[in-house]
């Protein structure tokens, strides 16, 4: 199994104000990891740091740690700055041999603002990399808009683009995502990670009650060679409901059919992060 999306971190090297007064503002390295994910042979490691912190120092921090696990790095970079400071960073990034792709978050942004990211989509898809969508649920127009203006662009959408887990897919919301999901499916070069759900949700009932629909959605749109399992530890084990990667793996494994599990376990994270074997903007 590869696990497509894996946060680590440690505030004694880097910036993270969004942890804050959380339980987990201490160091989430590769051997806390391991001990909550065992049996996993791969890990996608996504941005976490923010506030000042440089992205290319956060993965220049990540290719430094002793984790053998490690398949590819989605880092962070800033999209929305000016050209040639886009570049730079894309240049810096591609020095390093796990680097894959960006992830500029989407989830807190104003969606008038999502064309500006459109120059910076444009310099990533260039050189072969990957974009990671980290959005919330009625943001789904606009991400789907912004994507016609980058058509060659590779696009990872995060954690089932945070349906509404309060309300469950038969809502007037969940409704609404599932037609913008299905829309976003016919996209080519698109994929879905089956993920986050247990961070969004209030307790382990409305994962019990609502998960299984919208996951099973995202694999009915997508297909098991488009869709990837990912534990987004430690943040889905420590905040909303929690648990481990191994009941969520169990979860999926349910509205997986046996026959796609493969790909969902393994092959669309190879597909989507390692083309012909390789991360792939490192590659570029």
């Amino acid at each position: 199994m590869i696990d497509a999306h894996v946060h680590l971190w440690d505030p004694e090297v880097l910036t993270y104000e969004w942890l804050e007064g959380t339980p987990v503002r201490r160091p989430m390295l590769p051997e806390h990891y391991e001990a909550d994910a065992p049996g996993v042979r791969g890990a996608v490691f996504v941005q976490a740091a923010d506030g000042d912190t440089d992205p290319v120092a956060e993965a220049r921090w990540v290719e430094g740690l002793e984790w053998p696990s490690l398949r590819a790095i989605v880092a962070g970079a800033d999209l929305a700055a000016p050209l040639s400071s886009i570049t730079d960073q894309l240049d810096a990034l591609a020095t390093l041999p796990h680097v894959s792709g960006i992830r500029h978050l989407l989830q807190d942004l104003d969606v008038a603002t999502f064309p500006a990211l459109v120059p910076g989509l444009a310099a990533l898809a260039a050189r072969g990399g990957t974009f990671d969508a980290c959005l919330r649920h009625a943001q789904l127009p606009a991400l789907i808009a912004l994507l016609r203006e980058v058509p060659e662009l590779t696009v990872v959408v995060d954690h089932v683009a945070k349906p509404p887990m309060s309300e469950g897919i038969d809502s007037a919301a969940g409704a609404a995502w599932a037609r913008s999901l299905a829309i976003l499916a016919e996209r080519p070069r698109t994929f879905v990670k089956l993920s986050g759900l247990t961070g969004e949700a209030r307790d382990a009932g409305e994962v019990e009650r609502h998960a299984p629909a919208f996951l099973a959605h995202a694999v009915a749109v997508f297909g098991p060679e488009r869709s990837m399992i990912a534990s987004d530890w430690p943040v889905s084990s420590y905040f909303g409901s929690g648990g481990s990667f191994a009941d969520w793996v169990e979860l999926v494994r349910g509205v997986v059919p046996a026959e796609g599990w493969g790909e969902v376990a393994e092959g669309t994270a190879r597909r989507a992060y390692l083309p012909g074997g390789v991360p792939a903007l490192a590659r570029g």
